[in-house]
């Protein structure tokens, strides 16, 4: 089958067909990296990946970046972290709520995350969307007023949700233990990044873990940050990405944000919401 590529929405996304991931070859990474810096989520349809498999993909992006919620990361790779509605005895089988709000990846680690690739193993029928918005998008339609306020800006970076601090919401971050806040510090990163491989700036986790400005009263940090994630998740620089079983979508951390759609607790196949997630820091050895 001949490999196809083609845009998902005006705002980002490209669809790839007649590629087999499984096959691990250099060609089919390039493919997907390539689009990927154009379009900044790229969709990679039918494909049937062990999660070992998977993890052999994931790590042509970069260094696989095993999750702060170590107790729900894969038993057999590590570097995946489950995203599902599925319920055990009671207590969700891995991510339930916890990123059902803007945000950037691991953007709250010193190291943050290039790429995040999640695989669909089981999706409903309806719901269990992601949406992705294009900051790289969102800055260029700036003012160039705004473009020169915010150029040198260095925002300092937490886990959690500045918008949803509530640890019990749905909307908030994941809770994590005490053992794993202990490991969490304040971390510093741009506003305005420069992508390392397309050259291109972008607007760099203006939702989720940017908690406020350096050298910046908290309150004036806050509201600027909310105008920039307002203008940066209009719906033309939003698309919804709907998973279909065999799914590998991929997304550049340097240039978006995403947020999970909210779903209710899985009870039958149809309405059944099972994905690996992996987060890669680093670049690629192949563009090194």
């Amino acid at each position: 089958m001949e490999t196809e590529i083609r845009p998902l929405a005006d705002a980002l996304g490209a669809e790839i067909t007649g590629i087999d991931l499984a096959a691990d070859d250099q060609a089919g990474f390039q493919t997907v990296l390539s689009a990927l810096l154009d379009r900044q989520v790229v969709a990679v349809r039918g494909q049937s990946l062990s999660p070992a498999a998977f993890a052999r993909f994931a790590a042509h992006f970069g260094q696989p970046q095993p999750h702060i919620l170590d107790h729900l990361r894969h038993p057999e790779e590590p570097a995946i972290l489950p995203l599902s509605n599925i319920f055990k005895d009671g207590a969700p089988v891995g991510v339930y709520d916890g990123a059902a709000y803007w945000h950037t990846d691991m953007s709250y680690e010193a190291d943050p995350a290039f790429a995040t690739l999640v695989y669909s193993i089981q999706a409903p029928e309806a719901g269990g969307d992601t949406r992705f918005a294009n900051l790289a998008g969102a800055y260029d339609g700036l003012s160039d007023a705004m473009k020169k306020r915010i150029a040198d800006l260095v925002v300092r970076h937490h886990y959690g949700n500045r918008q949803d601090r509530d640890q019990g919401s749905r909307t908030g971050a994941s809770p994590l233990s005490e053992e794993q806040q202990a490991k969490v510090t304040d971390v510093f990163h741009p506003l305005v990044l420069k992508h390392p491989l397309s050259g291109r700036k972008a607007l760099y986790a203006v939702s989720g873990s940017s908690m406020g400005i350096q050298g910046w009263p908290d309150d004036e940090a806050a509201d600027l940050l909310d105008e920039l994630a307002a203008h940066a998740t209009q719906p033309a620089y939003v698309h919804g990405h709907h998973y279909a079983v065999g799914d590998l979508v991929v997304w550049d951390n340097y240039a978006t944000l995403h947020s999970a759609t909210l779903t209710p607790p899985a009870t039958c196949a149809v309405d059944t919401r099972l994905l690996h997630r992996i987060s890669v820091t680093g670049l690629p050895a192949s563009v090194h």
